[in-house]
């Protein structure tokens, strides 16, 4: 039976799936066995939903706003400047 849902609620089930698999390859495959049981139109909502979701870092996420806060930056300048100082004569 194929199930009939609006884009509300294939947002949240997306949300939901995502929580659910935290790895890449398996909420791919929770994605598609959801999309096997969306009636069509259905699945052209699920498609623009899942087109419109803010891409996924990955790994990175704590590195990049580290960077972006500029916290990495300043802490490897404060070593590499403490190491210059103990090598000078």
């Amino acid at each position: 039976m194929e199930v009939r849902l609006n884009r509300e609620e294939i947002e949240a089930r997306v949300d939901e799936l995502r929580a659910e698999h935290p790895g890449r390859e398996e909420f791919l495959a929770a994605i598609r066995a959801f999309s096997e049981t969306l009636h069509p139109q259905a699945r052209k909502i699920l498609g623009k939903v899942l087109l419109d979701r803010k891409p996924e870092t990955g790994g990175f996420d704590v590195i990049t706003d580290r960077l972006e806060r500029g916290g990495w930056m300043k802490r490897t300048m404060r070593k590499i400047e403490d190491s210059e100082r103990k090598h000078r004569p």
